[in-house]
């Protein structure tokens, strides 16, 4: 296969991924909205989905780093290039805090220590900060900014 068709196939797996790493999470939102109106034996399929939800953009994640990385080797830029630095950072810090900002909160979900106010407040938390991570990469892999 030529280089151009590969980088094709990467490019738009790449933007699929990076669609389905983000997309969900503006779905979660309005889910937080009714889960403050639920009664707390009822939220179990709310947890549920938002589980599963987090799953999907994991692996939307995995696709994510694997076809950017095929690009950036298909396509010739260095790996010491401003925009990729900063977006392997920022995806790295992604990593990081998709797994220690919502597990432990999901964790506490017909424990001792639920309290469904706090849940629901780390969730809605957890879910801007993780959109505004994302974002933040987003505008890195499209602007590609030179920055030093």
């Amino acid at each position: 296969m030529c280089r151009t068709v590969l980088h094709t196939i990467f490019l738009y797996l790449h933007i699929l991924s990076a669609i389905g790493s983000i997309g969900p999470l503006f779905a979660l939102i309005p889910m937080l909205k009714k889960m403050e109106v639920t009664e707390e034996a009822d939220l179990s399929g709310f947890v549920q989905a938002f589980q599963y939800a987090i799953n999907v953009i994991k692996h939307f994640g995995h696709v994510l780093v694997v076809s950017g990385i095929f690009l950036i080797i298909l396509s010739g830029w260095t790996w010491t290039t401003s925009w990729i630095v900063l977006t392997i950072i920022g995806m790295m810090s992604s990593v990081f805090y998709l797994a220690r900002a919502f597990k432990p909160t999901l964790k506490t979900f017909g424990t001792t220590d639920f309290n469904k106010a706090n849940f629901i407040a780390n969730l809605r938390k957890s879910t801007w900060l993780y959109i505004v991570i994302l974002l933040i990469v987003l505008w890195l892999m499209v602007a590609k900014p030179n920055l030093w």
